[in-house]
Formats: structure tokens, sequence, C-alpha cells
């Protein structure tokens, strides 16, 4: 008779407690100056110098070849209209959304526009991290990114982004649970071989989302692997 393999689970997002995430912050000067944003707009952005002129790390690209073009990109600044013609989908930049959404779930994405549009394209604002109107004003937007930094850094919120993701993708709810033991224990031991050498056996979709999860730079930033802490 074969005996049942019995996996005890020890850690859960909730262990990750206000003060392990006070112990891993950066001031934001700190931070603005690490993250990389990605603009897509095939017009200019007026706020882009503005931003860039107060610390942060701005691409802009008219549009992108192929999605995996936001790859090195922490958060990601996408336009709806006149965008994402070249992955051949009628909604624009509400189709970049969702490909990112579904390629690189741990990312932080601003949708944002200067039209109205009907409700179709709610599906697709949903699967942003916040949706604006693109004459936002300069302190507005530093607001937004600033708060879409800090959440980008918080390992608690972007535990929550890939559960999400997982679960609306039919992953067992005893495979997350294992997945977010091995996430906070390889925060407390600050790296994240315990959670990589775990998913190594799993299907290639979740190696994969996991895999960017860990080679991202914000997971350096997590566990204060890269720059200063305040």
């Amino acid at each position: 008779m074969k005996v049942p393999h019995i996996y005890c689970i020890m850690n859960t997002i909730a262990d990750l407690s206000e003060m392990t995430i006070i112990k891993q912050s950066h001031s934001m000067v700190e931070l603005r100056k690490n993250i990389n944003i990605l603009i897509i707009d095939d017009n200019s952005f007026y706020a882009e110098d503005f931003l860039k002129a107060n610390g942060y790390q701005i691409t802009h690209k008219n549009d992108i070849d192929s999605i995996r073009d936001v790859e090195p990109y922490e958060i990601i600044m996408c336009d709806i209209a006149g965008v994402g013609k070249k992955l051949g989908y009628e909604k624009e930049g509400a189709f970049i959304i969702r490909e990112i959404h579904a390629n690189y779930p741990s990312k932080q994405i601003v949708a944002y526009t200067a039209n109205t549009y009907n409700a179709d394209y709610n599906q697709f604002f949903s699967l942003a991290d916040y949706v604006a109107t693109k004459d936002l004003g300069i302190d507005d937007w530093i607001d937004v990114l600033d708060s879409q930094i800090k959440e980008a850094i918080n390992p608690i919120h972007r535990w929550e982004k890939i559960r999400s993701y997982l679960l609306n993708n039919g992953v067992s709810t005893i495979t997350i649970a294992r997945i977010e033991d091995k996430f906070v224990q390889s925060i407390n031991k600050k790296n994240f071989n315990a959670l990589q050498n775990f998913v190594e056996e799993k299907d290639s979709k979740l190696r994969t989302i996991i895999t960017d999860f860990t080679s991202s730079l914000c997971a350096k930033l997590i566990l204060g692997l890269v720059g200063g802490a305040q």
C-alpha cells in the first residue's frame, strides 16, 4: 500500500506583518530611480518630461511589436486608442492590457484614455490596477505612480495578484497554499530558492509566471537586494 505524501504548510501570507514591509521599505527617491516604467502611447504624453524630472525611470514606446516588449518593466502605463495595432486586435490598448495580465500577472498596469468607451471595455479596464483620464494633473500622476511603485514592492500585494491569477486559471487551492507557503518562506529567508525549487516540477505556464516575478527588479527590492533602505 502506497503511503500518501503529507505536505505540512507552515507559512501563510498573514505571517508577513506590517513590520516586515516597513523593514523592506526604501525611500521614494530610491524607488523612483530603480523601478522601470513603460508608457505605450502613439501620441506624446504631456506629463512625461515632468515625471522624468521628478526621478521616474520612463521609457516611451509608440506601440509594441510583441507582448514580450513589456517584460523589462515593472509598471506599464497604456493608452487605449491607437496602440496594439501590431498585435492585430480591434480593441487596441485594451487588448494589450489583457495580454499583459495573461502573461505577466504580477506587473502593475495603469490604463488611461482621453476617450469614453462603451461597457464592452469594462472587462479590460477591470484587469488594470488603476484607470485614469489622460489629462490628470501632474500632482495626480505623481500620486498614482508613487502608489503603484509602493504596491509593486509590497510582497502581500504581489502575492494577492499572483494568487488571484492562479485561482482564475484553475490552479487547485492546495497547490496555491503550497506556493504561498514557499513564497512567505522565501521572503523571510531573503531568497526565492524555496519557491523556485517548488514550481520547478509544475507546468510550464505556472513556472513561467513565478519565474517572471522572482527574476524581476521588484522581487530584488522586496528582498532588500537593491538600493538603500530608509
